[in-house]
């Protein structure tokens, strides 16, 4: 019979981490660490390690993956799932890395003789998946971080084939919110175009939300655009992984947009690197910062002394998203995770999951 534990992840914004059982085996949904000073891991322990089999893993974010060096020192030593790309964009390689490929999208992929699963684009990161997964005679959907409505970026989800699902984990990051992403472009635009004489600076994580604005604003505005070297290598994985983009779209060509040194330039630098943020708010004193996200509250407080603005863009679903989710994958049991403001008694008011 299928149980699970949750050892990270709900009730709390970081080390998603989800064991499930059946028939004495066990699988792993991610495996991260919380982003604080401790870098708390999830509660894994030796009885888990015994009975694991697997471990899925949805993309390559630290609250996802920081804890599988724990698992390696815990002895275990079965497959890691992932796609090729996730795969690169982990900071050390794995010896038991088992990696997916775009040709085997909507494919059942056996794991042994009684695990399978299926794989479909989430849109939250160049590479990110979500899972439909078989397990013995049960079924499980793990959305992994799903993001709706990203500008470049797929989000898919299983083909609707009748499939009642035992349990489903249906990411509830950004629950509190309901944000459409393109008002929040077409916002940004705007106020870029308001302010030609200013440089903006964006501190940004490694994220499909950062791809998707500087892409827009390439695109509709005509300030220069500079991105610092640690966020190019997630511009060039967009150039290779064409199945994860919609087709129509176009991603910002960073050696032709690029002019450092611009007092009215656009600059992309990452939201870790307090450096390079203290250097360009020295250099231009009348710059903009530009928050989209939950940067603006761990930002040094020399950088806060500028001016900025928030603009916050969704890189998890919000209230909206989430009720159309859950009606979208039916479920005896759904475990909404990724938020402070969800656990496992939270559910949402039945007349808004009403089928017809």
């Amino acid at each position: 019979m299928l149980s699970f534990e949750i050892l990270g992840g709900v009730g709390e914004y970081g080390r998603n981490c989800f064991y499930i059982e059946n028939h004495g085996q066990g699988i792993l949904l991610d495996c991260g660490i919380m982003k604080n000073a401790q870098k708390t891991p999830p509660n894994i322990t030796s009885n888990h390690i015994e009975k694991l089999v697997a471990v899925f893993i949805s993309h390559s974010h630290i609250d996802h993956v920081g804890a599988l060096p724990l698992l390696q020192k815990m002895d275990y030593t079965g497959q890691v799932l992932m796609s090729h790309r996730t795969a690169q964009q982990l900071p050390l390689p794995l010896p038991q890395v088992r990696t997916f490929h775009p040709d085997t999208i909507g494919n059942w992929i056996e794991v042994n003789d009684y695990l399978a699963f299926q794989w479909g684009y989430s849109g939250h990161l160049i590479g990110s998946v979500w899972y439909k997964i078989r397990f013995f005679d049960e079924m499980i959907f793990f959305s992994g971080d799903y993001v709706v409505d990203s500008y470049l970026l797929k989000a898919t989800l299983p083909e609707e084939d009748g499939t009642v699902y035992d349990v489903a984990f249906i990411d509830s990051g950004h629950v509190e919110k309901c944000i459409h992403n393109l008002e929040i472009l077409q916002q940004l635009a705007t106020y870029v175009k308001a302010h030609p004489n200013r440089s903006i600076i964006f501190p940004s994580s490694f994220s499909g939300k950062t791809v998707d604005i500087m892409s827009y604003l390439s695109e509709h505005t005509t300030r220069a655009i500079s991105v610092d070297a640690k966020l190019q290598t997630l511009l060039e994985h967009y150039d290779e992984d064409p199945e994860n983009i919609w087709p129509n779209k176009a991603v910002l060509q960073v050696c032709h947009k690029q002019k450092p040194d611009s007092h009215h330039a656009l600059y992309f630098v990452s939201e870790q690197d307090e450096a390079q943020l203290e250097e360009l708010a020295k250099a231009y004193p009348t710059a903009i910062f530009v928050h989209t996200g939950y940067s603006r509250h761990s930002c040094n407080p020399s950088i806060l002394k500028h001016l900025s603005e928030e603009f916050f863009y969704k890189t998890h679903p919000d209230y909206r998203d989430i009720v159309a989710l859950s009606q979208r994958i039916r479920a005896r049991q759904t475990i909404y995770f990724h938020s402070t403001h969800t656990n496992l008694a939270t559910t949402f008011p039945k007349e808004e999951l009403k089928r017809d």
